[in-house]
């Protein structure tokens, strides 16, 4: 929560100045979410028919799109930043992988933190990208970092108090 801490300082100290330096930072975040969360993918986890599927590809979909359009309409101001932007992009998307592969297995009482914690650094960084290179509100500055607050919480909440899934079934689960 430290890193978080000193990115948003240099997100609201000056945005553009510092990009390189916030880039690195969100890089590093998401590598080390990452990291923490591949202890909980077994091989199992990542079989192709387990995972691929009609809202699997929506979503997956929608994520690309709106990476795409948020760096479209950010890179005339960090055009000289492609390497970061593409390290973020990265990150982020083998963080949400290795949440949603968590999440799909669904071999963890709260696997769904995990996926609200994804959404929401999906959220909060779409939102400041806009917020800090297109268009400046204070609204958007609000929910930004509601969403990170929110994402931080159940991101957090994951790890302390997840635990496995009862995996027996008795008659009662069934109709």
């Amino acid at each position: 929560m430290l890193l978080i801490l000193v990115v948003d300082i240099f997100i609201y100290t000056d945005f553009v100045r510092y990009y390189d330096i916030i880039a690195v930072l969100i890089t590093f975040f998401y590598a080390l979410g990452s990291f923490l969360i591949k202890d909980y993918i077994l091989k199992e986890d990542l079989q192709i028919k387990k995972l691929i599927s009609i809202s699997v590809a929506i979503g997956t979909l929608f994520i690309v799109y709106l990476i795409y359009s948020i760096t479209e309409l950010a890179m005339p101001k960090i055009n000289d930043s492609l390497f970061s932007v593409a390290s973020i992009t990265i990150s982020l998307l083998l963080f949400s992988a290795c949440s949603f592969i968590v999440y799909k297995a669904d071999r963890y009482e709260k696997g769904i933190y995990l996926f609200i914690a994804t959404c929401c650094t999906l959220f909060t960084d779409a939102l400041l990208a806009i917020n800090e290179l297109y268009y400046y509100t204070r609204e958007f500055t609000v929910l930004a970092n509601i969403s990170e607050i929110i994402g931080l919480y159940f991101f957090t909440s994951f790890f302390v108090q997840t635990s496995l899934k009862d995996k027996t079934l008795d008659e009662s689960d069934f109709f």
